[in-house]
């Protein structure tokens, strides 16, 4: 079975929280025990309290990759599927970008971007996250820059973004929105997940949404979490007809607690073993677990490209 992540903060953490062989929820050994032929490592912009910028710490982080002994494609993907552990980048904070269109054309060329979280938990160039207001659009360089990515085939990762910042990209682009790592703000009230109206646009669209592992964006209050929190979201978006936008968006190496048994990659195929035992079709399950983020980015590619 494909399996496929489309979001991690390992290489922010390897820079800032120190490397130790196998230490990260996410390192090449673990990703290979949870069967994961795809991970999305992201470029994140980062906390402000680090002296460089975040373009600078970004270019520090594509070093860093390099390391890992994992093969990035920087091209466009493979005609099938991988059967073995590839990486590829995206961008979790749009500040990387220095409010410059040229450093998008200079970080797609040389990386291939598959997408890009326009806000982190600040305010930048291209607009407002969640955590400050839902009313405040996108600027005019983030409404510019959604027509170069559209051009590129890089998707708008809404995740963290605020709700009128996700209208500006679901009104503005003729890709689909795509949160990479968010869940159901019916089932779980954090200001990070999404709602009904959010999620049933991004299905409409026929986006993507990759259930975000953390906690406290599972349950209320965050206790007790398991793997059956992830399949709670899961349920709740394929009951909305969204089975086609559902993936995995794990948030490993960026989050501080992990639900009982989703500790780290390794348990990666815990999710579809759970999946099986409730009864989802096969197909079903398969499309979930990887293929449904393969095909969004097979679409992307036939633009760039």
């Amino acid at each position: 079975m494909f399996i496929a992540d489309t979001h991690c903060d390992t290489l922010y953490s390897m820079l800032f929280e120190g490397w130790s062989e196998n230490g990260f929820m996410a390192s090449k050994e673990k990703l290979v025990e949870g069967k994961v032929n795809l991970q999305t490592f992201a470029l994140f912009a980062g906390a402000r309290q680090f002296k460089d910028t975040p373009y600078e710490n970004a270019r520090r982080m594509i070093e860093a990759s390099k390391t890992l002994n994992i093969p990035f494609i920087t091209d466009s993907l493979p005609e099938n599927p991988p059967t073995t552990l590839y990486g590829v980048y995206s961008i979790e904070g749009g500040e990387v970008l220095e409010g410059k269109i040229e450093r998008l054309y200079e970080l797609d060329d040389e990386l291939r971007l598959r997408m890009i979280a326009l806000t982190w938990n600040y305010e930048n160039q291209i607009g407002t996250p969640a955590k400050i207001d839902a009313i405040t659009g996108l600027k005019p360089f983030g409404l510019a820059l959604l027509k170069e990515m559209d051009a590129r085939g890089i998707y708008a990762d809404v995740s963290h973004l605020n709700e009128r910042g996700f209208w500006d990209v679901y009104e503005n682009m003729s890709l689909p929105p795509i949160a990479s790592h968010s869940n159901c703000k019916a089932l779980c009230g954090s200001y990070r997940n999404l709602s009904d109206d959010q999620i049933d646009a991004i299905i409409e669209k026929n986006g993507y949404i990759g259930i975000n592992f953390y906690p406290h964006f599972l349950k209320d209050g965050g206790e007790n979490t398991s793997v059956e929190d992830v399949i709670r979201h899961i349920d709740y978006i394929a009951a909305r007809g969204g089975i086609h936008v559902i993936g995995l968006g794990s948030d490993f190496d960026g989050i501080e607690v992990q639900p009982k048994g989703m500790e780290d990659a390794a348990c990666m195929y815990t999710i579809a073993n759970s999946l099986l035992k409730r009864g989802y079709a096969e197909k079903d399950v398969e499309a979930i677990m990887g293929l449904n983020l393969w095909n969004l980015l097979k679409k992307g590619d036939k633009i760039r490209f």
